[in-house]
C-alpha cells in the first residue's frame, strides 16, 4: 500500500552503503548521483541509480540480503513502508539495497520512540 504523497517525497533513508545509512535528496524513479566525501562518511562513497517502488517480494527478498550482509541492519526488518529500494551502484558496484522516505522514517521514529 503506498501513501499517496510518496510522489512528492524528497529525500530518502538508503540503508546499508557500504555499512552505512545515507540520506538522499531526490524523487521516485528520477536518476540522481551522490557524493559523500571522506571528512563525512569517514571514507569517500559515490551512489548513483534510482530509488523506486518495488512488488513486496523483490523488498522482501534485498531486506533479507541486506541482513545477512550486516547483521547492524537488523532493526530495519521491522519497517513497514512502501515497499521501496534503491537500484544502482555504490562506488561503481552494482546494488538493490533497501530505502525509507525520511517521511516514513520520522513517522516510525515517533511511533516507536515517542510513543505519540
Amino acid at each position: 500500500m503506498e501513501p499517496e504523497n510518496i510522489h512528492r517525497e524528497d529525500r530518502f533513508m538508503i540503508y546499508n552503503v557500504m555499512g552505512k545509512s545515507i540520506m538522499v535528496e531526490t524523487y521516485l524513479n528520477e536518476k540522481f548521483k551522490f557524493i559523500c566525501p571522506i571528512e563525512e562518511c569517514g571514507e569517500n562513497i559515490e551512489i548513483e541509480g534510482v530509488i523506486k517502488i518495488v512488488s513486496l517480494e523483490e523488498y522482501k527478498q534485498v531486506l533479507k540480503e541486506t541482513v545477512k550482509k550486516n547483521k547492524e541492519f537488523e532493526v530495519i526488518k521491522t519497517l513497514n513502508p512502501t515497499p521501496l529500494i534503491f537500484d544502482g551502484t555504490v562506488n561503481g558496484k552494482r546494488v538493490k539495497l533497501p530505502a525509507e522516505s525520511v517521511q516514513s522514517l520520522a513517522k516510525r521514529f515517533v511511533d516507536t520512540f515517542l510513543n505519540l
